[in-house]
């Protein structure tokens, strides 16, 4: 059999409140008819599966949904010590013969015994203090920064004073007035600096507090339990990665002093480079049904994968089916424009239920990607950047429809290692920079120059963040491996090594401690590089290829099975293949 519950909107409420109602029936009935099978194991894995895609897809629209109503059932399903507990001891008493069935049962029963200590809520409040009190300077700081702009003669409005700065000294055509600028800048960044360093210090002093008390040496041995690669193997990662990263970076250095004639701190005029380099063309808007089609032609020719409409609600969220010749794979849900109300900081792509499939239970996994891109009355064009998230988006719904498992706490991206979680996302962003992508689109000449320039402003802007990806990376993993020391000390054996200081400071890197995917896996920002790499080097051989020559090639799941399937190696790719990416653009 299927089970599948319908997407909710207004008019359900009603038939979720008696769904859930039924599903905590069964769930009962399950739990009293002891002990459990695999069979039953794996159907209340499923109720449980079908709860959390409920509510996730309400708080994904609850701008439009008043869902208060069903809370109650959130808490029964997942609040109720009294059901944990006989469902702990259900679990504890199974043993199951199929390898799977068996790993999903100690997950689960590993995630029920966490829950039933108390977690260290002053702590959680101590971090919320200091990573509040970051920003709160971090705030005061972009205020110094938009009153020395308006000394200039620039207002900032709501845009971010540094993104004001850089524009206004790309227009500023005598290097020593940019060198005076960029001197005076950094100096209010300087004042602000011990007090930030004081305050990173002490979150990660927080987090390792946090390892310890949870039976873990160093926070990064806690946050590698999610990884499939070790300590030694990601240290000579970024290792490599770094000293290919600083020597492209140097040679960005000698094509901006070329171009500006600045001899110190080349990169002070990097936006003076990029004007004097690629100029100004008007930036076509691009059709979003066309970016989509072209996103859905890879999809076909890489993956044998078909994209068809399933509905629309209220001209806001898109239902796409996706389907492997006559089977179906999933569904995914595109949630794309920044209309009032959408409380949404970053684009991102939710697993909201995964894949169930097992003795006839069937669940198909659904992809939910929200965007915020701005909508023009009457139209549905995007920007340049808009396509590139809405590809690697797209990659990341891709990947967790595809994800190989049967059983639904073993299936969907949460169940891959950190570093496998971007190769699909970062794979398919690539082909905003494909030559197929205006042919496909069908632009005119003069729209086809502003995409051509688009594209090689984001590949040279990319180039120009090298070092800070890398040494953002390399500065999360050294200070979360050691048990004591802080970001300083941590920054200053870095200098050590590679000598990191030539091209930036401490202070370009104490706000990323603030960002919450530094403190949700304190560590691991190196997966970001590590995804880069692995999609530059598969990239390779469809970086010239016609979607013909694609689709001729034939399913490429085997190219990508570790981000499939946790079970297998993580590979380390060669990360030669970001720097011979980027590179090409001059």
């Amino acid at each position: 059999m299927t089970t599948a519950v319908t997407a909710p909107d207004r008019a359900s409420l009603s038939s979720m409140d008696e769904r859930l109602s039924a599903m905590m029936v069964r769930t009962k009935a399950i739990l009293a008819d002891a002990p459990l099978t695999e069979d039953t194991l794996v159907e209340i894995t499923s109720i449980y599966n079908n709860v959390a895609y409920v509510f996730l897809y309400l708080e994904a629209n609850e701008r439009y949904v008043n869902f208060d109503r069903l809370l109650p059932w959130r808490a029964a399903f997942h609040q109720d010590p009294e059901l944990d507990r006989a469902l702990l001891a259900r679990l504890v008493a199974l043993r199951c013969t199929d390898p799977e069935a068996e790993r999903s049962r100690l997950d689960w029963v590993n995630q029920l015994r966490a829950k039933e200590h108390e977690p260290d809520t002053e702590s959680a409040d101590r971090m919320a203090g200091l990573v509040g009190a970051a920003k709160d300077t971090l705030a005061a700081l972009a205020d110094d920064q938009a009153a020395l702009l308006a000394k200039l003669g620039v207002e900032v409005g709501a845009v971010n004073p540094p993104a004001v700065f850089y524009k206004m000294s790309a227009r500023i055509a005598n290097p020593v007035s940019r060198t005076k600028l960029a001197r005076a800048w950094r100096a209010l960044r300087d004042r602000k600096e011990d007090e930030l360093v004081d305050l990173v210090d002490h979150m990660v002093g927080e987090l390792r507090r946090q390892s310890t008390a949870r039976g873990h040496h160093t926070v990064l041995d806690e946050t590698l339990t999610k990884c499939r690669v070790t300590e030694a193997q990601v240290d000579a990662f970024l290792q490599r990665y770094l000293d290919h990263a600083l020597s492209s970076y140097r040679d960005l250095e000698d094509e901006v002093r070329t171009t500006t004639g600045a001899v110190d701190n080349p990169m002070d005029h990097f936006g003076r480079h990029l004007e004097t380099l690629v100029g100004a063309v008007e930036v076509p808007k691009l059709p979003l049904r066309g970016c989509l089609d072209f996103v859905y032609a890879v999809a076909a020719g890489a993956f044998g994968l078909t994209v068809e409409m399933v509905s629309r609600t209220e001209d806001v969220v898109m239902t796409v089916r996706v389907r492997a010749g006559d089977q179906e794979v999933g569904q995914i849900d595109f949630d794309l424009w920044n209309d009032e109300g959408k409380a949404l900081k970053a684009n991102h792509t939710k697993g909201i239920r995964n894949r169930t499939d097992w003795a006839g239970l069937v669940q198909l996994p659904v992809a939910y990607v929200s965007c915020r891109f701005s909508r023009t009355e009457g139209e549905e064009r995007i920007t340049f950047q808009n396509a590139h998230s809405l590809f690697h988006e797209f990659g990341h719904a891709i990947n967790h429809l595809l994800i190989r498992k049967r059983i639904s706490n073993q299936s969907g991206l949460e169940y891959l290692p950190l570093e496998r979680l971007e190769y699909l996302s970062m794979w398919f962003e690539k082909w905003v920079f494909h030559p197929a992508f205006a042919d496909h689109l069908g632009m005119s000449e003069s729209d086809h120059a502003g995409l051509s320039w688009c594209q090689r402003i984001k590949m040279i802007e990319y180039r120009r963040t090298y070092v800070d990806r890398a040494v953002t990376a390399a500065l999360d993993f050294d200070v979360y491996r050691h048990t004591d020391g802080g970001v300083r000390e941590s920054f200053q054996r870095l200098d050590q090594r590679f000598g990191i200081s030539a091209h930036c400071t401490l202070d370009d890197f104490l706000p990323y401690f603030t960002w919450p995917m530094l403190q949700a896996n304190p560590g691991a920002y190196f997966a970001y590089l590590w995804g880069a790499a692995d999609s530059g080097e598969q990239f390779r051989p469809f970086q010239d290829a016609t979607l013909a020559a694609v689709a001729a090639m034939g399913d490429q799941r085997g190219r990508f099975a570790s981000c499939l399937d946790f079970d297998l190696p993580s590979n380390e790719p060669d990360v030669r293949a970001v720097f011979e990416f980027y590179d090409r653009a001059r």
